[in-house]
């Protein structure tokens, strides 16, 4: 009796458990979150994002700003593996900007980029 009993509750244990969903990994080219824009005030931003669940859209705003100037829809949804490349150009003073990766089961990542001038 004293096995039933421990069995149903390890049974009820794992299955009530509930397991935090992975989110979208994001790695910077050679592991570095900064890099100095050209003289055009252009820097390109590279990396790699894996996700577990496939990518829905990847976002980039400039810090302090409500809306992203870069949303990619198309050429990162649906892939659970991304290289990415992204111009970002006007770039006049330091400044953070902000890329958001979603993935299409809710999961969101974060991360900075600095760029120098």
């Amino acid at each position: 009796m004293k096995t039933i009993a421990l069995l149903s509750f390890l049974a009820f244990f794992f299955v009530s458990c509930k397991k935090e969903a992975a989110k979208p990994q994001l790695a910077f080219s050679n592991n570095i979150s900064e890099g100095t824009a050209n003289a055009n005030g252009e820097y390109t931003i590279t990396g790699h994002i894996s996700s577990p669940v496939r990518l829905d859209k990847v976002t980039l705003t400039k810090e302090g700003q409500t809306s992203p100037f870069l949303v990619d829809e198309t050429t990162a949804k649906n892939k659970n593996e991304y290289d990415f490349s992204y111009l970002v150009a006007g770039i006049t003073v330091n400044t953070y900007v902000i890329i958001d990766a979603f993935d299409q089961g809710g999961g969101k990542v974060t991360y900075r980029f600095l760029i120098k001038i």
